[in-house]
C-alpha cells in the first residue's frame, strides 16, 4: 500500500497548523508565517512578513542567541521569548531549527506557542537559555 497517495501536501499541512509557524532568512527578514502565527500576533502578513525579526523580539539579547544558536546548527527547544504583538506583549515558546543548503543557513523553522506571562517565567527560570 502505498501510504504517500492519501497523504496532504506538507505546505497545507504548515499554512492549516494550529500552532505559529514562520520563517527568518539569513539577514533575519521573516520570510513566512502561517494563518495561526499572524493570528496569535494580530498582524496582517503585509506587517509582519518581510520585516525583521528584530522589529518583534522584546529582547535583543533573546534573538542574538537564538540566531547565534541556529548558524551553529543546534535545535531550539522551548526557548522563552517576548513578541512585540499588535495589541501588547504575547509571549512564545519557540521550537526551531535551521535549513542549511551546500552549508549556508538559507531560512529558521521556528513553531511558536503561545503561554501565559506566568508559565514564561517559570521557563525563563529553568531555561538551559537563560543560565
Amino acid at each position: 500500500m502505498d501510504y504517500l497517495l492519501d497523504f496532504e501536501d506538507v505546505n497545507e499541512v504548515i499554512k492549516n497548523a494550529p500552532i505559529g509557524v514562520h520563517l527568518v532568512n539569513a539577514k533575519g527578514i521573516i520570510i513566512y508565517a502561517n494563518p495561526f502565527e499572524l493570528a496569535m500576533l494580530g498582524y496582517t502578513e503585509d506587517e509582519y512578513v518581510g520585516h525583521n525579526t528584530a522589529e518583534f523580539q522584546m529582547d535583543k539579547n533573546v534573538l542574538s542567541d537564538m540566531m547565534a544558536r541556529l548558524n551553529r546548527q543546534e535545535f531550539l527547544k522551548n526557548y522563552p521569548a517576548k513578541v512585540k504583538a499588535k495589541q501588547g506583549v504575547k509571549y512564545f515558546l519557540i521550537n526551531s531549527s535551521a535549513y542549511f543548503k551546500d552549508g549556508e543557513f538559507i531560512h529558521t523553522r521556528c513553531f511558536s506557542s503561545n503561554i501565559d506571562q506566568p508559565v514564561y517565567d517559570v521557563f525563563v527560570l529553568h531555561s538551559e537559555y537563560y543560565n
